[in-house]
């Protein structure tokens, strides 16, 4: 049967075994109950829907309890109070009690007075609130917590209970580089005994190839881990957005990642093509004048003429990006490149969609620290100490760099999970204003 979800209005096909039931919408988690299916039977001998309880699934609501009923008549008078105001052009801080300039009482601001969050009308993005709520018997339960402002500060806790799965990631990273030295190295040892007494065995086993099998294996790694990484992103995108805070655990099936991962190789296509396309037009057409400038007196000239106008290109075609990629998450790679989607999602969470931007920036910024003084201040100094070690044989100069390695490849799953995070709060309280994923 087909039935509308009365929050976000997406046409829903619903097996007829739930009829009476509580469920959840698929497209903005609200849970709803469906109508009942009456005794009487309608034309070919089908079951016809209760019409009165249809009628209240319109109205948006089912029979409660009187402490339900009573909670119920406390949100409305919120409601009421909030929508009064909204009216009026601003909303009243519950901590500060200071009056804030906004115009929808649906969605959460955060109070420019004292940096709380100001609470949307009927909970922080969720009709449920992260409450229990029986209907017909059937428990439903929300359990997610808050929305984009409240639950920012707890974004670099969110990854530690997934801590074992990125653990097992950066245990495969050192074990896949240092299985094959120990294999080859054994190997080569093993020889070097059988030919004692011989000519051969007076000369030492060359294992000059061993560095380059490592470096083949990072090249494979930087790849295979990359689209995992890519894929838990989003997949911790959906999983924030339908109010569930348990991270998700990383997928090594490639049958799983795919989509995901050709998403991604599309929109990095995209942004290389608006990155060359601002360069052009900031640098007269080419680079042809930069390389002529070499070798001069003014090398960086070029430069310097096109800096302010390239940065401002960057700027603004970066400005997109987070919006870009809530788009795969919620829908597919043609809505999230759909700049008609992208655009109007911008402008409808307007002043919300800046301040993801800026924290993203902010956030990334921090990780991207850490993370590169992980890699340049740790594991790459110790390249030339770990490609002598496998030449040589000696399997501790060559674990001990690949232990940084699976400690860099952790904090970059870690990092992966905190901005998949953010993204998926934004979602989580803004839904019903980004134009991806539906019909």
């Amino acid at each position: 049967m087909k039935i509308r979800c009365p929050r976000c209005e997406k046409m829903l096909s619903i097996p007829e075994k739930y009829a009476g039931k509580a469920i959840r919408c698929p497209g903005c988690n609200q849970a709803f109950k469906v109508p009942a299916l009456t005794a009487a039977l309608g034309a070919g001998g089908a079951p016809k829907l209760d019409l009165e309880d249809l009628a209240r699934l319109e109205q948006g609501g089912s029979q409660l309890t009187e402490e339900e009923l009573a909670a119920h008549a406390t949100q409305e008078q919120a409601g009421i109070d909030a929508e009064a105001e909204a009216k009026l052009g601003y909303r009243t801080c519950p901590n500060c009690r200071a009056k804030i300039k906004a115009k929808d009482p649906y969605v959460e601001l955060l109070c420019s007075h004292c940096w709380k969050p100001i609470p949307a009308v009927g909970g922080s993005g969720s009709g449920l609130g992260g409450k229990k709520v029986k209907q017909t018997g059937v428990e439903v339960t929300a359990t997610g917590k808050g929305g984009f402002y409240t639950e920012l500060a707890s974004a670099f806790t969110y990854p530690i209970p997934a801590l074992s799965s990125i653990l097992t990631a950066s245990g495969i990273a050192f074990l896949a580089a240092m299985l094959p030295v120990v294999v080859i190295t054994g190997a080569s040892s093993l020889m070097e005994q059988s030919n004692v007494g011989t000519e051969q065995g007076v000369q030492k086993a060359d294992l000059s190839n061993v560095a380059i099998i490592l470096m083949g294996i990072f090249g494979a790694e930087v790849f295979f881990f990359s689209a995992i990484a890519i894929h838990s992103f989003f997949d911790v995108v959906r999983t924030t957005g339908v109010r569930d805070d348990q991270p998700p655990k990383l997928t090594f099936s490639p049958s799983q990642w795919g989509k995901s991962f050709f998403s991604y190789l599309v929109l990095t296509v995209y942004y290389v093509a608006m990155t060359s396309l601002v360069i052009a037009l900031t640098m007269d057409g080419s680079f042809d004048s930069v390389i002529s400038a070499l070798g001069t007196d003014q090398p960086l000239k070029p430069f310097e003429e096109a800096a302010t106008p390239f940065v401002v290109g960057m700027v603004l075609v970066s400005f997109f990006i987070p919006m870009n990629l809530i788009g795969i998450s919620l829908g597919n790679i043609g809505q999230a490149l759909n700049p008609s989607a992208v655009v109007k999602s911008v402008l409808k969470t307007h002043v919300h969609y800046v301040f993801l931007v800026l924290i993203v920036c902010v956030y990334g910024g921090l990780l991207s620290y850490i993370y590169a003084s992980m890699l340049f201040g740790w594991f790459l100094p110790q390249i030339s100490k770990m490609r002598a070690g496998s030449t040589e044989g000696s399997l501790m100069d060559v674990a001990l760099p690949l232990l940084a390695w699976g400690a860099v490849m952790a904090v970059f799953f870690y990092g992966t999970y905190v901005l998949g995070r953010l993204h998926g709060l934004f979602v989580r309280t803004y839904r019903k204003q980004l134009l991806f994923g539906t019909d």
